[in-house]
Order: structure tokens, then sequence, then C-alpha cells
């Protein structure tokens, strides 16, 4: 009987011991799965913060870059890009106005910059389409350098340089043409200098050059056009006008005496009209315009 009895006891404790070794393997395997869900979970946020981060700066695109070169003893090149493109630029040297350039979406905004002979500050700030902005200041040193000014005269472009040394030569050339450049010996402070046109949007480069061998280059586009062709004659019945244009005359405005102005809108190269002489003295003005609205005037007098 006590042997039973403590077979019974022991299977007991054995049913016991099997219990609690499931009980915790089963609560082993729990806090594995738990685990792994965290892991999970934890892992999941973060690439979802990463993703969203992403997302924020997909949309609103990386700063602009900004940076700055010399060019030369007095001028500095402001150079700005960015990936997403560029909506407007703006610039302050020292105390000056603020000057903006319009980015138009482009990725890369370049501005050549002249600076007034010693220290300047410079205050870029550039603007992407999507309004993320990026501001830098920077300073720099300008030198004295000749003052070389462009200027329209009648048919002719003339060309002023000036400068406190002495200027040995000056060279001037249309757009990239510099091989058929044309130079001056100078060696003078100051040269004044005519050229002549050429038609249409062009840029004219200027490069002067001091005993030292230094050279100073100036670059500018110009905008030649010349005005209208305009003729006015009479047999003593009637007034004979004749405009003409290489593009074309749009315009022609006609007056006679004290009478309404005569508007006419063309788009021809050439124009004629016929305008009956009055008894009396007659004035007649006549204006014409081409189509980049250039314009020539001419006035006669005539008694009948």
């Amino acid at each position: 009987m006590n042997q039973i009895l403590a077979v019974e006891i022991e299977k007991k404790k054995e049913r016991k011991k099997s219990s609690i070794k499931s009980i915790v393997i089963a609560f082993c395997v729990f806090l594995l799965i738990f685990g792994i869900s965290l892991t999970s979970s934890g892992a999941y946020a973060v690439i979802t913060n990463i993703k969203n981060k992403k997302s924020v700066q997909d949309e609103l695109g990386e700063e602009p870059s900004i940076s700055m070169d010399r060019e030369s003893a007095n001028i500095e090149k402001i150079v700005v890009t960015s990936k997403i493109g560029i909506s407007r630029v703006k610039y302050k040297i020292n105390d000056s106005d603020e000057v903006e350039i319009d980015g138009n979406k482009q990725t890369r905004v370049q501005k050549e910059i002249e600076l007034e002979p010693g220290q300047s500050t410079i205050i870029v700030t550039a603007e992407n389409i999507k309004g993320k902005k990026e501001t830098r200041e920077f300073n720099a040193e300008a030198e004295e350098v000749p003052k070389i000014k462009l200027e329209q005269i009648e048919t002719k472009i003339q060309i002023t340089v000036e400068y406190s040394k002495i200027i040995d030569t000056v060279k001037y050339f249309w757009d990239n043409d510099e091989t058929n450049a044309k130079t001056f010996t100078i060696n003078d402070v100051k040269n004044v200098t005519q050229v002549d046109m050429i038609q249409g949007r062009h840029v004219l480069n200027v490069i002067a050059t001091d005993k030292e061998g230094r050279e100073f280059k100036k670059s500018q586009e110009l905008f030649v056009d010349f005005k209208p062709d305009l003729d006015i004659t009479t047999d003593g019945q009637n007034f004979f006008i004749k405009a003409s244009d290489d593009e074309a005359v749009i315009k022609v405005e006609i007056t006679l005496n004290n009478h309404d102005t005569i508007v006419e809108e063309i788009n021809e190269k050439e124009y004629n009209k016929t305008i009956q002489v009055e008894n009396g003295e007659n004035k007649l003005k006549v204006k014409v315009y081409n189509k980049n609205g250039i314009t020539n005037v001419k006035g006669v007098k005539y008694t009948k």
C-alpha cells in the first residue's frame, strides 16, 4: 500500500513538473512573439518616418546652392543651382538697392556683378520653385579698373575708356568672333572710339590692357535697330509719302494742318500714301514705326 502511494505521489510530481515546463515554454514563446512584434513595429515606424521625411524633402527640394566665382579684378559671378528649379535670386551689394533676378524655373542661374574698388559685402538669397530659401553672405575685394562705357551715338557705338593709369591698347569684337577683333594702340589715360553697329541683338566685348599687361574686359548685350526710311515729296497737287524698313513698317501716323490724325496699322516692308494738297499753307507731319518700336518723324511745309 505504501508503495502504491509513493508511486502516485511520484506521478503527481512528474505531472506537476511537466505542467510547469509547458507553462514556461508557452511563456517563452509568447515573449519571443511579443519581442518580434515590437521589433517589427519599431522597424516599420522607423521606415515610415524615413519615408515621410524623404517625402517632405522631395516636396520642398533641397536648399538652392549658392557660390561666387571671381571673373576678373572687379567682376564676381553669382552661381545658383537647384535640382527642382529656381524661382528667384536676389542680391545686394553693400548699401545699394536689392536686385532681383527671375529664375524662370531653371536649374542654374548665373549673374556677373561689377564691384567698386575696395571691400564689398554681397548678400545673395535664392528660392526654389517650392519656396525653400537659402541665403549666403560673401566678402570680396575689388581693384581699381578702367571705366568702360558703351553707348549708341546715331549709327555708331561709342566706346569710352578711362583709367588713372596709362591704357596701352583697346580691343573690341562682337559676340564670340575674337578672330576678327580690332585693336587700337592708345598710350593715354582716356580714349573714345566709335565702331560700326551690327543690326539685331549682339554682345559687344571690349578689352582694355594697361602698360603692365593686365586685361580688363567688359561685355554688354546691345539691341541695335535702325529707324525706318521715310521720304515725303510733292508735285504741287499731292504729297507722296514713302516709308520702308528692312523688317516691317507696322504703323503710320499722318497729320495735315489741323485735321484729325490718320492712323494706319500695317505690316509691310514698304508703305506708300498720297495726300491731296490743300489751298493755302500746308503743314504735313508723318511718323512711322517699325516692328521694334523704332520711329522716324518728318514734317514738311508747302503753300499752294
